[in-house]
């Protein structure tokens, strides 16, 4: 008799813990942490080098521009006009210039980019950075 009193106690105890971690188990995973990272682009006066070409959604990037041409060049990034949900950027070097622009990226899709000579209306080179 004493061990089925025994046996029914842990049975109870274990259904306890067991309800009480349900919520826990089934409740739905968030992301992890931010990831921060760099971007390399490079400009030339034909092309763009961008390397990675993708981050994940919630990352903090930190895009370093390098201007190896003997141009004046305009990489635009994303959106260039600001509009609610739109993110993006505008940069103009000179020939062996170099900028930094740091953006967090809360977008999910693919951000066009292109590379044009300033009072240009077309662009030399184009491209889409992937954020998963």
């Amino acid at each position: 008799m004493r061990g089925r009193q025994l046996v029914g106690a842990c049975g109870a105890a274990l259904c306890i813990s067991l309800a009480a971690a349900a919520p826990v188990l089934a409740s739905h995973r968030t992301t992890n942490a931010p990831a921060i990272f760099t971007v390399k682009v490079t400009l030339t006066d034909r092309q763009i080098s961008m390397f990675p070409n993708h981050a994940a959604r919630g990352s903090t990037v930190t895009f370093i521009l390098t201007n190896r041409g003997k141009k004046k060049h305009t990489f635009v990034f994303g959106s260039a006009k600001p509009r609610v949900g739109s993110q993006g950027f505008v940069r103009t070097l000179a020939p062996s210039a170099q900028s930094r622009v740091v953006m967090y990226l809360d977008f999910r899709g693919v951000l066009k980019y292109s590379l044009g000579v300033p009072k240009s209306t077309t662009s030399v080179a184009r491209g889409g950075f992937r954020v998963t």
